[in-house]
């Protein structure tokens, strides 16, 4: 649907103020001149903040912390006041704020009063979902947010596949959702949030992938994803792990287990444009870091300009430009890695 992806882009560019485009210059000016001087300059912000609104989820997926639970840090829902002076502070150099970490994210108390304030100050907004609360009253909701981005998990085109990671899960349910999703869009004449259907990639969906951009078509949303999947048990006996290499960010060593594909570089996109914040207010330097081991600070205090060019964040960066491989989150991301890798593949329907 090239109308709403056009809308999509036009949103996201009406966020944008000469204030936050002089951040997003500041923010790859000092990633680059790092790069060449090998050390962490900072002159910038982020111009992107995941935030979490809570740790709760629905589900049990086999490779993920909080469905398997194994996440280490406490679980809970974002506090409104913390939140609020999370988007105060942040807002003026804020492009995206993204309203995701762990958990469901309708799960959190007052999910869609976050939207509504983040968007009243003036920020492009998205979020992600496993889908199983799109209900007719929770989408009524979700359009009047203002919400500008929605991605939906869907790793499956039928009940069978889905389940096998979706544990716990009701494949029917998410797809009546979007499909009524779709529907209530339409008739209220929007274009937003702008929807994609996206997919991890297994062992055991990956001869789905024609089938899953069909469904995607039939529900009527903009876009279909399909993106290689994270794992934590890197054994060789892991059978959700795909064989082919366009489907897998992984490959067996010698031992037989799986590794990285590709060779990991000194630097990283991510600590130098992009933060993450924990439920209780814990910054982080990247999504990778799901129990917060290389907590920065927090935000119930400090301001993220604060901790954003603080000492242990400066720390973090140096070792990433002296010997990335050395930082144990690292070793299981694929950010700088050569395009051995396909990360993701898109299909505007």
């Amino acid at each position: 649907m090239q109308g709403t992806r056009v809308s999509d882009v036009r949103r996201f560019v009406g966020t944008l103020t000469l204030r936050k485009a002089g951040n997003l210059f500041l923010a790859y000016a000092g990633l680059y001149a790092s790069r060449i001087f090998r050390q962490p300059l900072v002159p910038g912000n982020p111009h992107t903040l995941s935030v979490e609104p809570t740790t709760r989820c629905n589900l049990a997926c086999p490779e993920c912390p909080v469905g398997n639970h194994t996440l280490h840090r406490p679980r809970g829902d974002m506090k409104t006041l913390l939140f609020q002076k999370i988007i105060k502070d942040a807002a003026p150099y804020l492009t995206h704020l993204i309203l995701y970490f762990q958990g469901e994210p309708f799960l959190a108390p007052r999910f869609f009063e976050m939207i509504q304030t983040a968007k009243s100050h003036g920020l492009y907004v998205s979020t992600s979902t496993n889908g199983h609360f799109l209900s007719q009253e929770n989408n009524i909701k979700l359009l009047k947010s203002g919400l500008d981005r929605l991605l939906i998990s869907l790793d499956g085109a039928s009940a069978e596949s889905y389940v096998k990671y979706r544990r716990n899960g009701d494949f029917n349910r998410v797809v009546n959702g979007i499909r009524d999703l779709v529907k209530q869009r339409e008739e209220r004449g929007q274009k937003n949030p702008y929807i994609i259907l996206q997919c991890l990639l297994f062992a055991h969906n990956i001869d789905e992938k024609g089938k899953i951009i069909q469904l995607g078509a039939a529900l009527g949303v903009d876009t279909v994803q399909f993106k290689t999947a994270q794992f934590y048990h890197l054994n060789g006996d892991n059978q959700m792990v795909p064989d082919n290499p366009e489907d897998s960010r992984y490959r067996k060593d010698n031992n037989r287990n799986y590794v990285i594909r590709g060779r990991l570089k000194n630097y990283c996109t991510r600590v130098w444009t992009t933060a993450v914040v924990t439920w209780d207010g814990t910054l982080v330097p990247c999504c990778f870091d799901k129990d917060a081991k290389y907590a920065a600070g927090e935000l119930r205090t400090y301001t993220l300009k604060k901790i954003w060019k603080s000492a242990i964040l400066m720390k973090f960066r140096k070792q990433i430009l002296k010997d990335r491989k050395i930082i144990d989150i690292c070793r299981n991301c694929t950010e700088g890695l050569k395009k051995e890798i396909t990360e993701n593949g898109k299909t505007d329907l």
